[in-house]
């Protein structure tokens, strides 16, 4: 179950924040990574996530495969924002606390998946986005601007 659990949030992780990013500003990878945590697919893997966390209260493997991936998460996105800061397309004290915040809403909006609502009103779904734009110094919109943020 734990090589499982971690095959798939591994891959899941290198689909939305790729370890090595090429052309692109940081923030359009930012907006791929917003357009990348919406819809049905996303929400299937919020609730693995959520369940093994659940799971992982019983089961020390899962436990540690749990906290390696949620470690990975942490530092990847740390990353991406450190490296917007770094060239002056996002202004943040602490790149590291702001992944974390908007971690924690996506997990919150993963959790919220596991309702039978149906989906987010649109100011629910954009609560991860707006924390973002808020804590890197951004516009409103600056993330979800028409791109081609849920391509490739």
């Amino acid at each position: 179950m734990a090589e499982a659990f971690g095959y798939a949030a591994t891959a899941e992780l290198d689909s939305l924040v790729p370890a090595e990013r090429t052309g692109d500003s940081v923030a359009r990878h930012l907006a791929r990574f917003f357009a990348r945590t919406t819809g049905e697919r996303y929400d299937a893997v919020s609730r693995l996530r959520l369940n093994a966390r659940h799971l992982s209260r019983y089961r020390p493997v899962l436990r540690d495969r749990v906290a390696v991936q949620e470690a990975a998460w942490r530092g990847r996105l740390s990353d991406l924002i450190g490296d917007g800061v770094e060239r002056g397309e996002f202004r943040t004290e602490d790149p590291h606390m702001t992944a974390i915040q908007i971690l924690v809403v996506l997990d919150g909006l993963g959790a919220h998946a596991n309702t039978d609502t149906g989906g987010h009103p649109e100011a629910v779904a954009r609560m991860a986005v707006t924390t973002a734009e808020r804590e890197l110094g951004l516009a409103p919109g600056t993330l979800t601007r028409p791109t081609d943020a849920a391509g490739s």
